[in-house]
């Protein structure tokens, strides 16, 4: 690729970018802001990876609304599932007990699932107060600033989107927007068969 082809490339993405920011804002300088004005919505697009396409690697790692360390490492050999929310985002409230379904379902069937949250724009006291009012009892990683969100490398900028790493840590699948039940299950079923026949 010649230099003034990259530069047209990179033109073409700043634009595409600005274009999502609504006003005239970057998305990270957006997710700093706190406020609830420009974030992206996400269609619910799902995006399925077979074993063989799993090329991108997540590592996560941050701490807890409950002030305690918590890292992707740690959970290596078990499918990995992070939820992006925020308590002032609607769809993300609708999906609250689809996904807390979800995750009491495998954690009773002693399946090896890790639930994780990854909380945008939150005083801790807000996200703690989501938590408990919608009985979230898995854990989830404090605001701080966009940091966190970031080691997802761009794949979650849509508010609320969940995602299913395998169990080298890679991305399996992805739901940008809210998820329900019934296709989070499936995703999730569909990496634990594939682990199991590795």
């Amino acid at each position: 690729m010649t230099r003034r082809h990259l530069l047209a490339l990179l033109a073409a993405v700043a634009v595409v970018l600005a274009g999502c920011g609504g006003e005239g804002s970057t998305i990270n300088d957006q997710m700093r802001q706190g406020d609830q004005k420009g974030y992206v919505a996400g269609d619910g697009t799902i995006q399925v990876l077979a074993p063989e396409e799993r090329e991108t690697v997540i590592t996560l790692e941050g701490t807890t609304l409950e002030d305690e360390a918590w890292s992707s490492q740690d959970h290596l050999g078990e499918v990995v599932v992070v939820n992006v929310w925020g308590s002032w985002c609607g769809p993300c409230v609708e999906e609250a007990p689809d996904l807390e379904e979800v995750a009491t379902e495998f954690a009773e069937a002693g399946e090896p699932v890790q639930f994780i949250g990854v909380n945008s724009r939150d005083s801790v006291p807000s996200a703690l107060a989501f938590q408990q009012k919608y009985d979230v009892s898995y854990p989830s990683l404090q605001d701080d600033g966009g940091r966190t969100r970031a080691q997802l490398q761009g794949l979650a900028v849509a508010t609320p989107t969940t995602m299913v790493l395998d169990g080298q840590g890679r991305l399996a699948a992805r739901v940008s927007g809210p998820v329900e039940a019934s296709a989070l299950r499936g995703l999730v079923e569909d990496v634990l068969k594939s682990e199991s026949a590795r």
